[in-house]
């Protein structure tokens, strides 16, 4: 049995398992011969005759079995039959030359038929090397086999030195450009990372051995839990490991903590490398340091989030005021309306008696809705100026919640709206304005009734506890919506300012009673658990014992290290009542008080009696206190330059409070005045030669 027939059935060609089965050194050490023929016999005679060369022998039976073996494999020579069944040798020949791949094949056609000319001459037009007539010598057949297996060989080893000396080429290119490589990303101020397939670190460059304190390459994962910060560390290893399953850029934002422990964001970026065949090989990953940008970004947003804010505010704060203007508008046409009318009909006569008396009632009651309507917009204007004095005395809440119920019997009456009473009469002491109080309790009580309608409702108590007494309103009427409740005390917010609301009034009866109760250091809240469910309002004050209120510090005993004695204060208001309420605490203190009306007439004190510590108000005609205090600031300090300055205003921003911090002043202090948080700013200023305060002498001041 021959070579051939060992390595398959009769008649079969030897499989190839794989395109890379037959190396360039398999090609070299065992080429292979191809034999075509029909005829069984004829391969077994070839097959006996070349054997003695040891060459690898594949045969095949016709000649598509041929040029499927050439695909599949290469042969460094083919001997081909010109006579075959189906497609004959010169057919054969053909398909090859017309192949690239195969079309270098030598091919030494062979036939029985000696006597034609004709088909020598064609088979070496089909680009054959040889023709042999058969029979032929074993041995003439060996010499030409053997020849063109040496011409193939030659071939084999030109093309592999050719390689061998291409690959080393390649591989000096390879070492320079990753030199090259090396001395690049050493002199970058990125930190730059060579990482493998699996995704662990090769060598990373000098930059990140400086910013992590490591001492050498480190070889762990590139996205290293050591160095990631915790908050940081799912997300970003999720998201590496999805561009290496994908093979695809990776971009990623995280924080890395620098060799002293501080944290920082860099954006973090992966290339793919890829192999010859397409696969990848590694990864160029890179972090560059973007924590300033993404400090800027992150407060360019909360800028623009807060202007945003602001400009809603302000968008909602405009549309309110323009329907508190258009509800003015309304609602003192309408009382005027009605005054105006009948005045006209009783200038007009014609009416009798009681059309009179209807009349004048008629415009009593209008005149008396417009003069409420315009003292609630005076009240607001004062409020806001910080121009409202408080005449405060003990009171009793439950007195002065009394007499508000009282009045209100009659309207509510009207409606047919019960009022259910639980007022306590001990222990509800406080300290207020007993006026102020009594409005507030009232804007309460009627904001109650003109929401609650016909057949509802109204439980009013004062409750008392040891710091505290409380006056609680809660109805059966229309409740508040919830988006609302949050502005209820809001000045010019109504929850339905059009012009169909259901309800009259200027919106401004809450916003000041929460003014009042801001002024006796108070509060005032609002509960509701929607529209329908009714509302309750609680207005709470400091219980009288317990109580330190700024407008009669001086009926009370000094608390020891707050005395003002030996301190002189050059004081400084356009508005004589606030200059007069400041007096009176500070000179109750035991402060000396120079009081002047203006500017000027301040810096006629200041340089004729040269006082320890100026109060002056910003906002007054002529000269500001910025102005005057721009002045004295401008005098050597022993001609008081230095003095120090509180500033108190109605302008309460707080962009206000820095512009007076920024033109000298030591203290800002907006209107309203808390004169108890004045004190406290005197006391501050820690002024040893004029202040006596052993406290802070104990505490080393």
């Amino acid at each position: 049995m021959t070579r051939a027939q060992k390595s398959g059935k009769e008649g079969e060609v030897e499989p190839r398992k794989s395109s890379g089965e037959f190396s360039r050194a398999t090609a070299l050490a065992r080429p292979s011969i191809l034999l075509v023929d029909d005829t069984p016999g004829n391969l077994l005679a070839l097959e006996a005759v070349l054997e003695p060369l040891g060459h690898r022998l594949v045969r095949a039976g016709s000649g598509e079995e041929a040029l499927l073996c050439m695909l599949r494999e290469e042969f460094c020579l083919a001997l081909v039959d010109v006579r075959m069944g189906g497609m004959d040798g010169f057919e054969t020949a053909a398909i090859m030359r017309s192949n690239p791949r195969i079309a270098q094949t030598p091919v030494i056609f062979m036939t029985a038929i000696s006597d034609e000319p004709k088909q020598m001459f064609e088979g070496y037009s089909q680009g054959a090397v040889d023709y042999l007539v058969k029979p032929f010598e074993p041995y003439v057949l060996r010499s030409k086999v053997t020849v063109f297996v040496d011409l193939y060989l030659r071939g084999r080893r030109l093309v592999e030195q050719d390689r061998l000396l291409r690959d080393q080429e390649l591989a000096a290119l390879r070492n320079e450009s990753e030199a090259r490589y090396r001395g690049l990303a050493e002199s970058v101020p990125v930190a730059v990372w060579a990482v493998g397939p699996d995704g662990r670190t090769r060598y990373c460059n000098h930059a990140w051995t400086s910013y992590s304190g490591l001492p050498f390459d480190p070889t762990g994962d590139v996205i290293d839990g050591n160095f990631v910060h915790p908050d940081d560390l799912d997300a970003t290893q999720a998201s590496w490991l999805e561009a290496r399953g994908n093979g695809s850029l990776w971009e990623h934002e995280y924080r890395l903590r620098r060799h002293d422990g501080m944290f920082r964001w860099h954006l973090g970026r992966a290339v793919p490398e890829c192999d010859s065949g397409g696969g990848i090989s590694g990864w160029v990953v890179t972090a560059t340091d973007i924590d300033e940008r993404k400090r800027n970004d992150d407060l360019r947003a909360q800028l623009l989030g807060q202007a945003k804010r602001a400009r809603e505010e302000a968008e909602a704060a405009n549309r309110a005021k323009d329907e508190f203007l258009a509800t003015v508008s309304h609602e003192l046409r309408s009382p005027l309306n009605a005054i105006m009318g009948w005045v006209q009909m009783l200038r007009g006569g014609g009416l009798d008696e009681a059309g009179r008396m209807h009349g004048l009632e008629t415009i009593h009651r209008n005149a008396q809705l417009q003069c409420s309507l315009i003292e609630d917009i005076l009240d607001v204007s004062r409020i806001i100026a910080g121009k409202v004095g408080l005449e405060t005395a003990v009171i009793s809440m439950g007195q002065v919640m009394g007499a508000v119920v009282l009045g209100a019997m009659p309207g509510a009456a009207t409606k047919g709206i019960a009022i259910e009473s639980a007022i306590i009469d001990a222990n509800d002491e406080v300290l207020g304005d007993t006026r102020r109080i009594e409005q507030a309790l009232g804007n309460l009580l009627a904001n109650a009734i003109k929401f609650t309608p016909a057949g509802g409702k109204i439980k009013v108590e004062v409750v008392a506890s040891d710091a505290t007494v409380s006056a609680r309103i809660t109805d059966t009427g229309i409740g508040i919506r919830s988006d609302f409740l949050p502005h209820v005390f809001d000045p010019f917010r109504q929850a339905n300012g059009s012009s169909t609301r259901t309800h009259g009034g200027l919106g401004l009866g809450l916003a000041i009673v929460h003014h009042i109760a801001e002024l006796h250091d108070g509060t005032v809240v609002a509960e509701s658990g929607g529209p329908g469910t009714g509302a309750s309002l609680t207005f709470t004050l400091p219980a009288a014992q317990r109580r330190s209120d700024r407008s009669v510090r001086a009926l009370t005993p000094v608390p020891p290290g707050r005395d003002l004695s030996r301190l002189h204060v050059l004081l400084v208001d356009d508005e004589p009542d606030a200059r007069e309420l400041v007096f009176e605490f500070l000179r109750a203190r035991g402060a000396r008080v120079t009081t002047s009306a203006s500017a000027g007439e301040a810096w006629e004190h200041l340089r004729r009696e040269r006082p320890d510590v100026l109060v002056s108000d910003i906002g007054m005609p002529g000269e500001s206190g910025i102005g005057l205090l721009q002045r004295i600031r401008k005098l050597p300090a022993h001609e008081g330059g230095n003095i120090p300055a509180i500033a108190v205003t109605g302008f309460a921003s707080r962009d206000d409070a820095a512009v007076a911090i920024a033109e000298g002043f030591q203290e800002h202090l907006s209107k309203p005045l808390h004169l108890d948080k004045l004190l406290e700013a005197l006391l501050r200023l820690r002024l040893p030669d004029a202040v006596d305060d052993p406290e802070s002498e104990r505490k080393g001041n």
